[in-house]
């Protein structure tokens, strides 16, 4: 190599050199801030606790340093701190040249799950937030839920519960999405209890959920799984409808006015007609026999489960055994 090129080529590294050190220095890691995203009401954490939990390299380059193992430090730093059981971590902001900025949420309490005697105090993700000994449904405290499937041995502060009904999951989004806030669903459900329903066409057995408000009225939701988002909308529909049309003989009516009656049915299910064509009437409904009975909220047997429509939803008033 001659003497020329051995310059050129010096010259060239010694560039290089400068730039990776100046590279290196501009975008080092040195200043972690938090930035809160809600308020907070049960996350007693100071900022310091938040960012040490976090165990950043400070130094590293922002551009190539991964940002999850950070995320995870803190979320199992509960192990540790119970108080990290309501901190969520929205995400971790790049600020350039050299800053992070920790975004959090508080998670809210809105599940009471009994477990073995106690209850798990959880967030819409079952997240265990707290362990209480003992629990009262009021408006103001969690949904309490019965009967909920908990695969997740040892249960501990700070888990996320490995439920069986997994339909549980969107419970919560499903109701926000019908425009029912956190206070809202506390102050209407007082408790939701899971159990199953056959159906013997599709020989499936599917989760459903019975709902009781603390106005003492119930429903039952089958097939959670499927179209929850909408069978919580008709069953708020048909709740404002069906208490707001009786008559001043305490008579269920429909929208004309017409008293509501059960219809009779064959034993295979179905509905008998008169002489005339129309549909034989049974039992008369009134408002003291809608106290004593549930709304039962349910899909038709459907081909496709992919979109749904209102029309492949229905309602039916059933008699409490």
């Amino acid at each position: 190599m001659s003497k020329k090129a051995i310059i050129s080529l010096s010259i060239v590294l010694g560039i290089v050199a400068v730039v990776l050190i100046l590279f290196w220095t501009l975008f080092a890691l040195s200043t972690v801030t938090v930035d809160y995203k809600t308020t907070t009401l049960n996350l007693n954490l100071t900022d310091e606790e938040i960012i040490e939990a976090g165990n950043f390299h400070y130094g590293a380059s922002v551009i190539f340093d991964g940002k999850n193992k950070y995320i995870k430090n803190i979320n199992e730093k509960v192990y540790e701190n119970e108080n990290f059981a309501y901190l969520e971590v929205v995400n971790i902001e790049t600020v350039f040249p050299n800053r992070y900025v920790i975004h959090i949420a508080e998670r809210e309490e809105i599940f009471a799950v009994e477990n073995n005697g106690q209850f798990l105090i959880c967030d819409e993700d079952f997240r265990v937030l707290r362990i209480a000994d003992s629990f009262s449904s009021t408006k103001d405290n969690p949904i309490l839920v019965n009967n909920l499937e908990i695969n997740t041995p040892e249960v501990r502060v700070g888990d996320f519960l490995d439920i069986g009904q997994v339909g549980m999951q969107n419970f919560y989004d499903a109701l926000l999405m019908n425009n029912r806030d956190l206070t809202e669903q506390k102050g209407f459900i007082e408790s939701v209890t899971l159990g199953t329903n056959y159906v013997e066409i599709t020989d499936k057995t599917y989760d459903n959920i019975t709902i009781k408000t603390f106005s003492d009225r119930e429903f039952v939701i089958n097939n959670i799984d499927f179209a929850l988002e909408y069978k919580f909308q008709l069953m708020f529909a048909v709740d404002t409808a069906l208490y707001s049309q009786i008559n001043s003989d305490g008579q269920l009516v429909d929208g004309e006015g017409n008293i509501v009656y059960d219809y009779v049915y064959d034993e295979d299910g179905n509905i008998l007609y008169d002489e005339n064509g129309e549909p034989q009437k049974g039992e008369m409904w009134t408002y003291e026999r809608l106290l004593n009975s549930y709304i039962l909220i349910d899909n038709y047997i459907l081909n496709d489960y992919q979109e749904v429509a209102v029309t492949d939803l229905y309602y039916r008033l059933v008699d409490k055994k």
